[in-house]
């Protein structure tokens, strides 16, 4: 029997939890994967962390591709990435993708209400699409991740890190 490769991921430590709240906190614009009829889809979306980190937040239309994707298929990735300088090598830039299930907020409920004030916290600008009938927010509750903080430091991601990272970052 061949020898089974090394686990190559690290185990969180402080300086790996503070850098994924940096990430989730700070930043405020993700890739959205989603799958269509089995092949990928990506678009860029805005995103609001819930408190504790425990979901994530996107405001999508009807009209986008992406949203008729995670209502047939709620199975969704976010990526979240430093943004490139153009000075640091490429393979530093911090980066977490995170499988989540998406699930739209269901409009009129106390659950809907949170989400929205969680949201135009976040984003006050786009108030005025909350106007617009064909635009839902949808909750992406991660399963699990991957987060790479510069080459050669990978971390597996559980909702549970996700936690401790928000705590450490006051979130």
């Amino acid at each position: 029997m061949a020898e089974q490769p090394k686990d190559m991921l690290q185990p969180f430590d402080d300086a790996s939890w503070a850098k994924l709240g940096e990430l989730v906190a700070r930043h405020r614009q993700a890739v959205l994967a989603t799958l269509d009829g089995g092949a990928p889809y990506t678009a860029m979306v805005a995103y609001a962390p819930e408190p504790g980190f425990g979901a994530f937040l996107v405001h999508l239309s009807d009209l986008s591709a992406h949203k008729q994707h995670l209502r047939a298929d709620p199975r969704v990735s976010l990526i979240v990435c430093e943004p490139d300088n153009g000075r640091t090598e490429i393979l530093q830039h911090a980066r977490v993708a995170l499988a989540c299930r998406a699930a739209i907020v269901a409009k009129g409920t106390d659950a809907h209400a949170a989400a929205k004030a969680c949201y135009l916290a976040r984003f006050p600008a786009h108030q005025m699409m909350f106007g617009l009938g064909d635009f839902d927010l949808v909750r992406l509750a991660p399963r699990e991740g991957l987060m790479n903080a510069g080459f050669g430091r990978a971390f597996r991601v559980t909702p549970a890190d996700l936690a401790a990272a928000a705590a450490r970052a006051g979130q």
